[in-house]
């Protein structure tokens, strides 16, 4: 039978909606199809980095993800222990963040993939079987809202089902550098909080845990902790008043969180799994979550999947024209070299502990004389290249960022 689709992408959130979007402007024939209905909700850190929001622009959809009144985050601020850190945003195009919705993030992209004629959506449709010919994946069978089952027949099939992705389960696609979920999260949306004077990513290094306060529309925060494992089953039991407790420790959130109310209900992990898989095979793809997952405490992962969308869409367009397996074991390396080193720092980032006391201590007295403040400013590169135990990736990302303020320097 004659393949229906070019591609068939099972699973239509940010990763699978990003690459239908960018497969339509080739001009394929994709189907969409999710297991839920859209708009809705998804659990998710929100985070979109300077980088991702690049994306966006890239994608086509900036201009009307912050039609939604999101603040553009143009600041970060760290706090440590009970000391102050506080810096511009990542100095990449746009130069600045943004933590939009999930529901409305998803649907905004799912509406500019359909845009393109060559694009269908099916929601609340589920891949139930791979469809083959041999070694070779030609499709997949699927069951609609009403159950009835259907067989779609596609040159390609790409996995975009998340991090318990049935596509990546059927064609048995290896992992590597797999590391066990590392710590449990839960975060909520909560309407009062007082902010700061100009919108800012805020994170507290508050001993063993990290707490996170993510502005997102006028007036609505996604306030974040993260936690060891012993904590996580008396989070459980009642999520909202331990979530809550939490952040009103973290240094001036009592006050700050004195009026907040919180905007439905408290959401939460156990942890997440880190890990890469093999991305393809005869006929198959994954991408996102499916493909590659880590902790979500850097806030790379909507940014991540949007680097694999146009990785992707690129060795798709190559292989589906010519040789697929040379293109997608290109795509696969590609993807490794781009995320593999971000994947490691977020493991040692994740695993460190509480900041030594005696640590803070020089912390507390430098930051609390301007004079010693000014010259660690002055040896700092020095001071951090004799930095025992820096992690190399971290060194290497931190270069890369402070690469990116000099190059800002020289253009003003």
């Amino acid at each position: 039978m004659a393949p229906e689709y070019d591609v068939l992408v099972v699973g239509a959130r940010v990763a699978g909606a990003s690459l239908a979007l960018l497969l339509g402007r080739q001009g394929r024939r994709v189907l969409l199809v999710d297991r839920d209905r859209f708009p809705s909700d998804t659990l998710s850190t929100h985070f979109l980095g300077a980088p991702a929001v690049a994306s966006l622009e890239r994608l086509g959809v900036l201009a009307d993800v912050e039609a939604n009144g999101l603040r553009r985050l143009t600041r970060t601020r760290t706090y440590v222990g009970d000391c102050v850190l506080e810096g511009p945003a990542v100095p990449v195009v746009p130069g600045y963040a943004l933590a939009p919705r999930r529901d409305r993030l998803d649907a905004i992209l799912i509406r500019h993939a359909t845009a393109h004629p060559s694009v269908e959506m099916r929601e609340r449709t589920r891949a139930v079987e791979l469809l083959r010919e041999g070694t070779r994946v030609v499709g997949a069978a699927v069951a609609g809202p009403d159950g009835q089952r259907a067989e779609i027949r596609a040159r390609a099939v790409v996995g975009a089902d998340g991090k318990s992705s049935d596509v990546a389960r059927w064609v048995e696609a290896s992992a590597y550098e797999t590391v066990p979920a590392l710590r449990p999260a839960y975060y909520g949306y909560f309407r009062g909080v007082e902010p700061l004077g100009e919108p800012t990513l805020e994170i507290f290094f508050a001993g063993d845990h990290i707490g996170f306060v993510f502005p997102m529309e006028p007036d609505v925060d996604c306030l974040a902790v993260e936690m060891q494992p012993a904590d996580f089953d008396v989070f459980r039991r009642d999520p909202q008043r331990c979530l809550e407790a939490r952040l009103r420790e973290l240094p001036g959130m009592a006050r700050r969180m004195r009026a907040a109310v919180l905007e439905g209900q408290v959401k939460g992990t156990r942890g997440i799994e880190n890990y890469f898989r093999v991305p393809y095979g005869p006929g198959w793809a994954l991408t996102g979550d499916a493909g590659y997952c880590k902790d979500p405490s850097t806030g790379l992962g909507i940014g991540d999947a949007f680097t694999q969308a146009f990785l992707l869409a690129e060795a798709i367009h190559r292989g589906l024209d010519g040789d697929w397996d040379e293109a997608l074991s290109a795509f696969h390396q590609r993807r490794d070299e781009a995320m593999m080193p971000l994947y490691r720092a977020t493991l040692a980032y994740t695993r460190a502990g509480a900041v030594p006391e005696e640590s803070l201590d020089l912390l507390r007295a430098v930051l609390s004389s301007p004079p010693f403040a000014r010259m660690l400013a002055t040896g700092f590169a020095a001071t951090l290249a004799q930095a025992p135990g820096f992690p190399a990736p971290l060194r290497a990302r931190l270069g890369q960022i402070a690469q990116a303020f000099a190059a800002r320097r020289g253009d003003a």
